[in-house]
């Protein structure tokens, strides 16, 4: 990673990286900031090439038990 980034920014580039990344509000939380600046702060990221981002899963997606399961095991070990 790069070290002229600031340690934030690096600390987010490292839990965003490929395969999996993370939703935003996962995000956040394990940052410690709150929602609307660590939007902001992952806008500027995208901007600058350095993250890269889906919409949210459409409706029919989101009633996979096995995504559901990964979601709630995730929000554990937070």
């Amino acid at each position: 990673m790069d070290g002229t980034l600031p340690t934030e920014w690096q600390e987010i580039l490292a839990m965003c990286a490929p395969p999996g990344g993370r939703a935003v509000a996962e995000i956040a939380a394990r940052m410690h900031i709150r929602l609307t600046p660590m939007t902001l702060l992952l806008g500027e990221l995208a901007e600058r090439g350095l993250i890269h981002h889906r919409p949210p899963l459409a409706v029919a997606d989101t009633t996979d038990v096995h995504l559901l399961q990964r979601i709630r095991d995730s929000l554990a070990r937070i």
